[in-house]
């Protein structure tokens, strides 16, 4: 059971399935609500969390059912005979958004506490318990479970683009950035690359999960912006050129993610965007090995669907993204044939 940031409608739950596809695991969707994903998989949670941009927690599924009905599912469900009767426990009750504005969700919590307290004598700790029963109340449901880890997202804060050595507008803020980085399927140790990698927003949560950032970019002095702000991280594996994302001289590589040059802080080196992209597809096409990602974003004028077609790319997945009331960007994922 993931509870999702919210911050974006499809890509919180995207990336929590390309992490655990990445750290060699299957999964399989029982569920996807508003900022909940619940799946079926083996992947430990631990190793998730410390990868995960868009998730707040990660916990064990116990049931689902209207908040009439919770009760009855908790009766129902293994959480009595799976919580250890000698630790301590707080029910907590969290609301997305507006969903289920009548419930009460002090009283619910109480309610679903009393009713594992009639089962079993546990402690109730509601400050540092062994337990931590959450239900969430989303859409017309009550989703219910025992956190297992939190997703140390307060790290994102401080990594905040003014707050690094080198700014410059545009930048994507470091969770979206993760989520690009997850999207890619970048495997830890494995070698990534930012072909248009600015002052290094991406490359930055690449090296921080223990991929090796590659990046290029035309201007020096964002080159010379990247390696500030990969130095300040703490990351010292790193490769860095001046280059044409077009002309690309590097061996092949295990991930590429990216947030090419459009809108209006963008340079795009005089080319019109359309041929930025096509020129720049089979190249880095190329630079993947196979059956590795790239993923990739674009403003919603362009067509990466139909643009990256006999390049040897095969389209996953697209999400589209609001960026203000001017500029609407589709993120991509494609998968190297």
């Amino acid at each position: 059971m993931f509870l999702l940031s919210g911050e974006h409608p499809t890509l919180p739950a995207s990336e929590a399935l390309a992490t655990i596809e990445t750290e060699g695991h299957e999964s399989e969707v029982v569920e996807k609500l508003d900022q909940v994903l619940i799946a079926k998989t083996d992947a430990d949670p631990e190793i998730l969390a410390e990868r995960l941009g868009m998730t707040h927690w990660i916990g064990e599924h116990y049931c689902t059912a209207s908040p009439e009905e919770i009760l009855d599912a908790v009766g129902s469900s293994d959480l009595i005979d799976n919580l250890p009767h000698g630790d301590s426990i707080a029910v907590k009750i969290k609301r997305v958004k507006q969903y289920s504005p009548k419930v009460d969700v002090k009283q619910l919590a109480k309610d679903v506490a009393d009713q594992l307290l009639e089962e079993v004598d546990f402690q109730v700790d509601l400050t540092n318990p062994d337990n931590e029963i959450t239900g969430v109340l989303t859409e017309d449901s009550c989703v219910l479970g025992v956190v297992k880890v939190r997703v140390n997202r307060s790290q994102f804060g401080k990594r905040r683009p003014k707050n690094r050595a080198a700014v410059h507008p545009g930048t994507l803020q470091p969770t979206f950035a993760r989520g690009l980085v997850n999207l890619a399927r970048t495997p830890r140790g494995g070698a990534f690359l930012d072909p248009f990698c600015g002052v290094g927003g991406i490359l930055l949560e690449a090296g921080l999960i223990g991929a090796k950032p590659i990046g290029v970019d035309i201007n020096p002095e964002m080159i010379e912006g990247t390696e500030k702000n990969l130095k300040e991280a703490g990351i010292k594996n790193f490769e860095l050129q001046v280059g044409d994302a077009r002309k690309l001289s590097i061996g092949e590589v295990d991930a590429i993610a990216t947030d090419p040059p459009y809108g209006r802080q963008a340079s795009t080196g005089g080319l019109e965007l359309e041929e930025l992209y096509e020129d720049s597809l089979p190249v880095l096409s190329k630079a993947l090995k196979p059956e590795c990602y790239l993923c990739i974003s674009a403003p919603s004028q362009l067509d990466l669907e139909e643009l990256a077609k006999d390049r040897d790319l095969e389209f996953k997945e697209k999400h589209e993204q609001r960026v203000h009331k001017d500029l609407t960007r589709n993120i991509y994922v494609f998968k190297r044939r």
